[in-house]
């Protein structure tokens, strides 16, 4: 079959490796929307105007003639598979998580409101819905009556199988640190990691991530950087991986999570993860054979077990066992092929 599958406008983003996961490993013929030479020329336009002329100029769902088309959040494309449907395809979307107003400094931006009301108004209009996670499944249902499959997030295996710690620790010569890799955003809750970082002074603490850059931490969260704290800006993905690879624990400090990537990529590589005790985190890790789940919002409990995963023997081959049996995109794909399927056959 033909399945148009998008939008990707930034592929570092975790939606759109979730989305180029799905194509490298389905059997069926995968189309990018856009197409990978359309983002590239949309990408000279730093402005961002580009990618508006494309998405008031083009149908690609009309023109690409796809067997299913798979949407996955942008309110763009959602809208324009719903507006479509009369070019004879089905349509299967993905949701990916909502947000919450809660997980926001100053509550939600009219961008995010749009997102969740085309998600729960319009989205919910697929002929097929996933959700990625089963409490996210649960969720939807309960607060808007959305029935969804549940098809959960996974990780790239090949992908991490390629991560080289030698390699990173050759070019940053640096050694025995705890890892956060995330955003500039409320809802990954940096500043806890700061935090965090000042409490344990004698150990090296490395944040990779868009716009994690000293003054613009300082001037958001009014927080000393300190100095046993090192800040990377965004890398590529196969630079995060091998980060991760070297680090000695990951640690990850968000509000709020689907099923996280980030968190299941650790866990493959055999790192020790210390994660908030919230529904997609707790999903992933299960128990403190797999990881070790803080209490959220209390720094003192981060701490803790932070120095437990710091010392801990075999955790991190357990969770690497755990997630190659539930997570890896290799056995994810196969359900994503029989949804398709199914979605053809209504």
């Amino acid at each position: 079959m033909k399945i148009g599958i998008g939008p990707i406008f930034n592929e570092s983003r975790g939606v759109n490796q979730h989305i180029l996961a799905i194509k490298k490993y389905s059997s069926h013929n995968i189309i990018e929307i856009p197409p990978k030479f359309v983002r590239r020329v949309l990408a000279l336009d730093k402005t961002g105007a580009g990618i508006v002329t494309y998405q008031k100029l083009f149908n690609p769902v009309k023109s690409n003639r796809c067997d299913i088309i798979h949407s996955h959040v942008d309110p763009w494309f959602v809208k324009l598979c719903y507006s479509s449907r009369r070019h004879n395809f089905s349509w299967v979307h993905t949701y990916h998580l909502l947000y919450f107003a809660e997980d926001w400094i100053n509550g939600l931006d009219k961008y995010q409101q749009a997102i969740n009301k085309t998600l729960i108004e319009v989205a919910s209009k697929a002929d097929v819905r996933i959700s990625v996670a089963n409490w996210f499944h649960d969720y939807l249902l309960d607060k808007y009556d959305i029935e969804t499959e549940v098809i959960c997030n996974g990780f790239d295996s090949e992908a991490c199988d390629k991560a080289n710690r030698a390699r990173f620790e050759k070019k940053y010569n640096w050694g025995d640190f705890v890892l956060f890799v995330g955003a500039l955003e409320a809802v990954k809750n940096p500043l806890f990691f700061i935090q965090l970082a000042a409490r344990m002074p004698d150990i090296r603490f490395v944040m990779i991530g868009q716009n994690l850059d000293a003054a613009h931490l300082e001037r958001v969260f009014r927080v000393s950087i300190p100095s046993n704290l090192i800040l990377m800006k965004e890398v590529k993905h196969e630079v995060a991986l091998d980060a991760m690879a070297a680090c000695k624990s990951l640690v990850m400090t968000s509000k709020r999570e689907g099923m996280p990537t980030i968190l299941l990529e650790a866990m493959y590589l055999g790192r020790p993860v210390v994660a908030p005790a919230i529904n997609g985190c707790q999903e992933a890790v299960a128990s403190d054979e797999y990881g070790f789940l803080y209490e959220p919002d209390s720094l003192n409990d981060l701490v803790r077990q932070t120095q437990r995963a710091l010392v801990s023997t075999n955790v991190g081959e357990r969770a690497r066992k755990r997630v190659s049996e539930l997570y890896d995109w290799k056995i994810l794909a196969k359900s994503i092929d029989s949804m398709y399927e199914h979605a053809v056959n209504r």
